[in-house]
């Protein structure tokens, strides 16, 4: 993949529902694999979780910030977000989750702060995301066997 160009808020959030939906796709076909278990409900749940955090970033994207989407941004370093959702083998599954839940609580942190000070709405929601990926985060490493 390579490093999105976030330039604007129109290019952060589009990448963020991205991340978002690469994310719920990579926790179902994690559970399908796993089969059944804490690690399958773990991951079920997360897909869920991902899922309508997608839908939460489009509804703020239409009602808050449609006349925010050229508003342009600088800070934010498209490299340090890449990531890889794919699930080539069973073992991946534990560590490309954390790596999953790690770039989607920097991205989300990091935006929290270019987002501040231009719409205080997309910061709470940005950071909120972020919060819940740090949580994750713990979900994962308690659920997944090393």
């Amino acid at each position: 993949m390579d490093p999105p160009e976030l330039t604007n808020f129109g290019s952060l959030v589009r990448f963020a529902l991205e991340l978002e939906a690469a994310t719920a796709a990579f926790y179902r076909e994690a559970a399908r694999r796993i089969g059944s278990g804490e690690a399958a409900g773990a991951a079920r749940e997360l897909a869920e979780e991902h899922a309508a955090r997608g839908v939460l970033l489009e509804r703020t994207r239409q009602q808050k910030l449609n006349e925010m989407v050229l508003e342009p941004i600088s800070g934010l370093d498209g490299s340090r977000y890449v990531f890889d959702a794919s699930v080539a083998s069973d073992t991946e599954i534990r560590p490309k989750a954390l790596a999953l839940e790690e770039v989607a609580a920097l991205l989300y942190g990091e935006s929290s702060v270019v987002a501040e000070s231009l719409l205080t709405e997309a910061a709470r929601t940005f950071r909120k995301l972020g919060e819940q990926n740090t949580e994750n985060l713990a979900r994962v490493r308690a659920a997944f066997p090393a």
